[in-house]
């Protein structure tokens, strides 16, 4: 039976992988890197990219990651013990068999996009439910009214802003912060203020409507 349970359990390790990954998007991640961050908390793979600090800044996905890390190690263990006891033991036909007939019935569920979206739509309700992982809206994150707002603003060569540094244009002085700059394929989080602004950058800002539109 070594084998029908490996197969089973790094199924389950799967399973667990979607069901945090679906529960990091409850907090406002995107589900594909919610499922990179999962898995590579999973199977304790190092990783420095700008998502990983939006995992580390937020307590909830803080306590996924790290039950995700203790099951990673937990699993090695385990999967590895499985792999012992198989080269000791000769397997069955019947062993061979069952292991191939859930792999298949995986196979199916994973390549059936109703039945995909169906789960995790049932796993996302269950765990939406929890008061830990429920993203606050984004006006009352931000205080929207009808005075500030975010604004998504394109510069061009003709822009004051164009060639200065964030930190030299005084932006943050008029009650402006840039809170992301998008730069062809590259998408900046929370800039330094030694970032230098560039012609065609698009700059996610949040502040007075009245000072972007002054400024801009």
């Amino acid at each position: 039976m070594n084998l029908i349970f490996l197969v089973s359990f790094i199924l389950i390790l799967f399973i667990i992988v979607e069901v945090s990954a679906i529960a990091l998007k409850i907090t406002g991640m995107d589900l594909h890197k919610a499922r990179f961050q999962s898995l590579s908390a999973l199977v304790t793979v190092g990783y420095t990219t700008s998502d990983s600090e939006l995992v580390v800044q937020h307590p909830a996905r803080r306590r996924v990651i790290m039950i995700l890390m203790v099951m990673g190690y937990l699993g090695t263990a385990t999967i590895v013990t499985a792999l012992i006891n198989i080269l000791r033991h000769p397997l069955t036909l019947l062993q061979v068999a069952t292991a191939v007939m859930i792999i298949l019935a995986a196979v199916s569920v994973l390549f059936s996009k109703p039945l995909r979206v169906k789960l995790n739509r049932g796993i996302e309700r269950q765990l939406s439910r929890s008061h830990a992982l429920q993203k606050r809206p984004v006006e009352e994150v931000l205080r929207l009214d009808g005075q500030h707002g975010v604004a998504e603003v394109q510069l061009d060569s003709r822009a004051k802003l164009v060639g200065q540094t964030i930190a030299g244009s005084k932006i943050r002085d008029r009650g402006i912060f840039i809170m992301a700059i998008e730069r062809q394929e590259v998408f900046i989080h929370a800039p330094r203020g030694n970032e230098r602004l560039t012609d065609g950058d698009t700059l996610i800002l949040y502040g007075e409507l009245a000072s972007i539109r002054s400024l801009l």
